[in-house]
Order: structure tokens, then C-alpha cells, then sequence
């Protein structure tokens, strides 16, 4: 198969991991390539095998200059995956002109009128399928796991959260509910993102300077997710972050809020509203051990659910069909 990639991002997020680890499996096996702005920052995250194509054009949904250098690329390719409501829009128009197998993936819960026009959806869990008002394929992510990974946890209590720094994360109120704990903690925050001044500003106002740290981003996720005591994930919105699926293969404990994907993975006594995190955490710390090995109990069976090999291959499987679809 001919397999394009379209991305009008160029920052490195949890989307974009999709999209690099994507590309460098089925990469191994087929012909790909990846549109993306110029100047994209992920870039050298790809495998050789995948051709990057980098647009120069003013990055705005009706730019012609921009439709005539993405339509120059895809008009080779049997198959277009776009990533993001923009990236969708200008591939569902070139789509009216040339004909070509145009396949977009809804990676929240939050409204694109666009992916309702897209014949092939895929959602990145059940309740981002809600959102569409035609049936779309759920493909959940796969993580892969790391080998010989060693839990070295410090004798303070330690927390971690990631995502970018912007405020539907929710780390502005996370920060502001950690505040209320009175035992030795530690809360880092891995990412990077728009809101890192105004978070530096609260950590200060609330003397929290030893206590919280914004680490920015790290390759090592896996590392620090399975040294802290606690994962917390305090989003106001999401399709399944990325950060779950690692959560499940990597930390010994999650909660969240109920938002999302997150409500089809974590029972139900790990979902919480942000207000109501300071006495779980609490209950927590008091009787670390035992909500481990029942966090442990309740979880364990989704390490294979998340598996990456086998949501590279029903990936593949979804690709040929949409081709024998075609042919029909």
C-alpha cells in the first residue's frame, strides 16, 4: 500500500506520537510518507523509511497555495490518514477533486463538524465515536513496552502528571488541590506547552517551589511513570491520552478525572472530580500497598488491550479494507 500522513501540527504531543509510531511500523512493509509544516519538530523521531514532505505555504485552512502543495504530494498515494480537524478539512476538499482513500482520526471529544462529512473515521475510543454522528472504526493506541524496567521509587511520596501545559489539562487546578495535602510530597509535571509562565507564576504564589516541578519534556516517560508512587491525570477534556495507555503498562497507581476514553479503562473507584482528589490521595498514601495490589487487580487484564503489535495489525486491517471497500 501507498500511505500518506497529513499533520498541520508541528509540536510533539501525544497526537503526534500516534503519528511517528504509526509510520514507523506499517513503514516497514509499505510505502509511506508524512506531511507536515516546515519546521516541524518531530521530524527526526521517523524512520528513514518514511518520506517527509515539509509545506512552506501560510498554514490556513483556505490558503490555494497550501492545496496546491498538499495536493501535489497525495494525488501519488492510495491511501490519505489525516490527524486533526485541519489537517481533515483541506483533504476532504481535495477529495471532491481527485479521488483517492481519505481516512481521518478523531482524537477528541470536543466538536469537528468535519469528521461527520469523512466516510472513514477512525475515533481513538467509544466516547469520541459518540461525537460522530456516522459509525467510525475505535482503534485503541497501543504502547510498547519497555524492556527491563526497573521501579526505583524515593522515599518521599511521589506523583506525576504529563501532558502539555495547556489549560484543558487542568494542572492550574491540580496544583491547587495539592495544596491541601499535609504530608511530604512531590508532584512533577512532564511536558511542555503555552501555559508554563502562568504555572511557574501559581507554583510560586503558593510556595510550592520544592514541591511541585515542571520538568518539561522528557523521552524517559516510561522511566518516570513507573518511579512515582501515583499517576494523576486531571483533565477537563480528552479523547484516551496517550499517557494512560503508558499508565497501565508502567505505574503502580492511577486516578483521573472522568472525562472521555479515560472512563472506558480506569474502574470507576480511580475516577474522581478534581475537587475530591486531595482526600483520595490522602487515603492513599495512608495505605499505599493495598490500593496498589487492588489498582493491580482491577487493571492488569488491559496491558494486552493496549498492546502496539496488535493495534499495528488492526490498523492494516482497517487500511485493506477500506481498500476492498473501494473496489467493489
Amino acid at each position: 500500500m501507498k500511505i500518506c500522513y497529513f499533520s498541520c501540527s508541528s509540536i510533539y504531543g501525544g497526537v503526534e506520537k500516534i503519528v511517528v509510531d504509526s509510520l514507523n511500523e506499517i513503514s516497514k512493509n509499505n510505502e509511506c510518507a508524512l506531511i507536515v509544516p516546515f519546521g516541524c519538530r518531530y521530524k527526526d523521531k521517523l524512520s528513514s523509511s518514511v518520506k517527509i514532505i515539509e509545506y512552506k505555504s501560510y498554514d490556513k485552512r483556505y490558503n490555494p497555495f497550501l492545496y496546491l502543495e498538499v495536493l501535489k504530494v497525495i494525488k501519488n498515494y492510495d491511501i490519505v490518514h489525516t490527524h486533526g480537524a485541519k489537517a481533515t478539512q483541506i483533504t476532504y476538499l481535495i477529495n471532491k477533486i481527485i479521488p483517492f482513500i481519505h481516512i481521518a482520526t478523531k482524537h477528541n471529544i470536543r466538536k469537528g463538524k468535519i469528521f461527520n462529512k469523512v466516510k472513514n473515521v477512525v475515533s481513538v475510543s467509544s466516547e469520541v465515536a459518540k461525537t460522530i454522528t456516522h459509525s467510525s472504526e475505535v482503534l485503541y493506541f497501543g504502547i510498547k513496552k519497555t524492556l527491563n524496567l526497573e521501579s526505583k521509587k524515593n522515599d518521599i511520596f511521589t506523583m506525576i502528571a504529563v501532558g502539555r501545559l495547556d489549560p484543558i489539562k487542568g494542572f492550574d487546578k491540580l496544583i491547587d488541590q495539592v495544596t491541601k495535602l499535609d504530608f511530604d510530597f512531590v508532584l512533577n509535571i512532564i511536558g511542555e506547552g503555552s501555559q508554563k509562565a502562568k504555572l511557574e507564576e501559581l507554583i510560586s504564589s503558593k510556595n510550592l517551589e520544592k514541591k511541585v516541578l515542571l520538568l518539561g519534556f522528557k523521552d524517559n516517560i516510561s522511566q518516570y511513570l513507573s518511579n512515582s508512587h501515583l499517576q494523576v491525570i486531571s483533565s477537563l477534556t480528552e479523547g484516551l491520552p496517550l499517557t494512560l495507555l503508558e499508565g497501565i503498562l508502567n505505574s503502580s497507581l492511577i486516578i483521573s478525572t472522568p472525562v472521555g476514553g479515560i472512563v472506558e479503562v480506569l474502574d470507576e473507584d480511580y475516577l474522581l472530580k478534581i475537587e475530591e482528589f486531595p482526600n483520595k490521595i490522602t487515603d492513599i498514601y495512608k495505605d499505599y500497598e493495598k490500593y496498589c495490589e487492588n489498582f493491580k487487580l482491577k487493571h492488569e487484564s488491559l496491558k494486552q488491550k493496549f498492546d502496539f503489535d496488535d493495534y499495528s495489525k488492526n490498523l492494516l486491517k482497517y487500511y485493506e479494507g477500506c481498500i476492498n471497500a473501494k473496489t467493489l
